[in-house]
């Protein structure tokens, strides 16, 4: 014979709230920079920038990572123009649809 009880679990979860610019302190809306997918104004921001080191083993691994969250503004008005200092070829380029 099988009995079964009812349990009560209490489950907490980690779930993104907020991005906020590092720099200016700039909220995303909705976590995301771009507010409408259909605005004409509007832009999409793919911005990788990333540095891992540690361990890396089957069983696990450990290490740093650095992560930096930057809006538009900060990313076309702040941080090309520091890099262009620094000596990097920034390339800019056109689109159309």
């Amino acid at each position: 014979m099988r009995r079964y009880e009812e349990l009560t679990k209490t489950i907490t979860t980690t779930s993104l709230a907020e991005v906020r610019c590092d720099l200016c302190g700039a909220v995303a809306k909705k976590g995301d920079w771009e507010s409408s997918c259909w605005a004409i104004s509007e832009v999409t921001v793919e911005v990788t920038v990333h540095q891992k080191e540690g361990s890396s083993f089957p069983e696990g691994g450990w290490g740093t990572e650095y992560i930096v969250d930057l809006c538009p503004g900060c990313f076309k008005n702040r941080l090309v123009p520091w890099l262009k200092t620094q000596g990097a070829t920034i390339q800019e380029r056109e689109w159309d649809w």
